[in-house]
């Protein structure tokens, strides 16, 4: 019992060497991806419904993700890393209806150079969990909708429609400077990392009124160059 033991720990030391780079050692990691996000607190887009003015509900938008990290391993277990990545966030808003109109295909995209700054910790062989702070700047913010307009007779029949397209450059109204806590897992098997990071936001992205949050989530693939 005690030779296996002895084996145990021998062999899981073995694979822990193996995952992890060496003590004093630097790498970069480039990696691109998908990124999920949405809002949180609130949309800060509003209409008037029933006679009523409510808030129009934020969902999920799907982006990109891409960017490089330089990575130190400072210990066996422990790994600093900082990096630049280019982000895509924002969300979509749900579909407006009226009697003679509807208004689809809403959303709020925008662009952001981030700097997320990371520590890993290594729990098993290759795999780790990481947090850290991002600073974010804001590179481009744009609102987009299509409005459609038409006639209904009296038997409900619709016709003569009219239909324009908006895309405003709504960057003037945003938060230039933004700060985002993120958090998550990571997977090294070759060389190659998986990792899934989650992003939310501490300020609000608007630069007035209800305070509206990022909340970002990713799945990145990238590959580990030694140096």
């Amino acid at each position: 019992m005690k030779r296996i033991a002895i084996l145990i720990v021998l062999v899981t030391s073995t694979l822990v060497s193996m995952a992890q780079n060496k003590l004093g050692t630097w790498s970069v990691i480039p990696h691109v991806g998908v990124s999920i996000s949405s809002l949180l607190g609130g949309s800060g887009l509003y209409e008037i419904g029933d006679n009523e003015v409510v808030e129009v509900k934020p969902y999920a938008l799907l982006g990109f993700i891409g960017g490089a990290d330089v990575m130190y391993q400072a210990s066996d277990v422990v790994g600093v890393s900082a990096g630049l990545s280019f982000v895509q966030a924002g969300c979509k808003f749900k579909d407006g209806k009226g009697k003679n109109s509807v208004v689809y295909n809403r959303n709020l995209r925008m662009n952001y150079v981030a700097m997320p700054i990371l520590i890993h910790s290594y729990l098993l062989p290759g795999f780790s969990v990481k947090a850290g702070v991002e600073p974010t700047w804001l590179l481009g913010a744009t609102s987009h909708e299509i409005q459609q307009s038409f006639d209904v007779d009296k038997e409900s029949r619709k016709s003569n429609f009219h239909e324009d397209e908006f895309t405003i450059d709504i960057k003037n109204g945003m938060r230039k400077f933004g700060l985002s806590i993120p958090v998550g897992v990571s997977y090294e098997y070759e060389n190659v990392v998986l990792g899934a990071l989650y992003h939310v936001g501490v300020f609000n992205i608007y630069k007035k009124g209800d305070s509206s949050r990022n909340s970002v989530f990713e799945v990145s693939v990238g590959y580990k160059l030694n140096l």
